[in-house]
């Protein structure tokens, strides 16, 4: 497998070093790239034909190329796999391709910001996780509409929700220039501190040969904080020397930095397959705060350090040195070489809430519907249980 997967990873170099035309005819995303250059509506059609088809790679550059271009003509599309996600899911992550492509379409349909479209992303809110809910409120923090900053301020202040879905709220907030409510933790965290989070990135779909993952950047959760008067989101990662706010290994504090500036979506939390304890926890953020400030391994030889890392080697070392070990030895060394965060993603396990899962999304209007469908048969369901009192 390490053969196979080695291979396609020098044959996605090759391509970069040394573009074919034969080879980007080949793939589907470069015509996902030439539709999505154009303005006229067949390829618009095309486009969301994509976006609904069943090639995953094909979807996975049609909804990004979709919220790239701002293309409102496929909002509808992306709504209706945000809706196929809530719908057929089972508690978890029944269906983890399902789910990532949800994310992405949401991350899209913020880019986009259609108000109608996202009137409807809105009312998707309460039937979803932790992880669905922050990609909401995080693209709700894009489009200025007339309902967006109470739908946030409700958010932000309530201790029902989450810590980590109330930071993005703030952090949306603020972004608006909007009005926040006064800021206190919740009962309910929504994740463990030392869990593994997950965005986009270089190592992303469409940019790989590996897998069908779009996941490309990995970080370390470090808890929620309170912050000049918001809930803020606290992660350690590792990024290119060049970027800002800095660069290297950092502890920031927005889902905007961890996300390259809203350039991803949020891909929610995890954890290695052997789950942390509590003592691992802390051993976890006090190796990933240990290993702040070093420079970042662009040639990715370095990917653990000792001076240099990258963003998913960073957080393996941190786990390593807890004891644990996210990912097999063998992708980090030989053939394997090197480690991308989709691979460490494949082989950690959600560390979503055990809760009762959310109810499943019903289109608007089906308890209406139920609701005169009981009154129409009140009288015959009197006569055949008798009336309750």
């Amino acid at each position: 497998m390490n053969v196979f997967r080695n291979l396609g990873l020098i044959a996605a170099f090759s391509a970069l070093a040394a573009p074919s035309y034969a080879a980007a005819a080949a793939d589907p995303c470069a015509a996902i790239a030439a539709l999505s250059a154009r303005s006229d509506a067949s390829a618009s059609k095309e486009l969301i034909a994509a976006i609904t088809g069943t090639d995953p790679k094909a979807q996975a550059c049609a909804v990004r190329a979709a919220g790239e271009t701002k293309n409102a003509a496929a909002a509808e599309a992306l709504l209706a796999n945000v809706k196929s996600y809530l719908a057929a899911r089972g508690p978890y992550e029944d269906n983890l391709q399902l789910r990532l492509n949800a994310l992405d379409s949401i991350w899209s349909l913020g880019e986009i910001g259609d108000p109608a479209a996202m009137k409807e992303l809105l009312a998707l809110y309460a039937g979803s996780d932790d992880t669905i809910k922050i990609n909401i409120v995080l693209g709700a923090g894009k489009a200025p509409l007339a309902e967006t900053a109470g739908f946030l301020y409700k958010i932000a202040g309530s201790g029902k929700e989450a810590s980590v879905v109330r930071a993005a709220a703030y952090e949306a907030l603020a972004g608006l220039n909007a009005a926040m409510p006064a800021a206190s933790l919740s009962a309910a965290e929504g994740m463990d501190p030392g869990d593994l989070v997950y965005s986009g990135g270089i190592f992303a779909l469409p940019l790989n040969a590996i897998n069908e993952l779009p996941v490309g950047h990995s970080g370390i959760y470090g808890g929620v904080e309170i912050i000049d008067g918001k809930l803020a989101m606290v992660i350690y990662d590792c990024v290119p020397d060049h970027f800002k706010p800095y660069g290297g290994s950092r502890r920031i504090y927005s889902y905007k930095n961890f996300t390259h500036q809203n350039k991803y979506p949020f891909y929610g939390n995890r954890t290695s397959a052997a789950r942390p304890t509590a003592a691992q926890r802390r051993l976890i953020i006090k190796a990933a705060a240990a290993l702040m400030g070093h420079h970042y391994s662009d040639t990715h030889f370095s990917q653990k350090g000792p001076a240099d890392f990258d963003c998913v080697g960073y957080t393996e070392a941190a786990y390593e040195a807890a004891g644990l070990n996210p990912t097999p030895d063998e992708y980090e060394t030989g053939w394997g070489w090197p480690l991308t965060p989709s691979e460490q993603f494949d082989f950690t396990v959600s560390n979503v809430r055990r809760g009762a899962p959310a109810l499943p999304y019903r289109e608007p209007g089906t308890e209406a519907r139920l609701t005169e469908l009981l009154d129409a048969n009140a009288a015959a369901l009197t006569n055949a249980f008798g009336l309750i009192k």
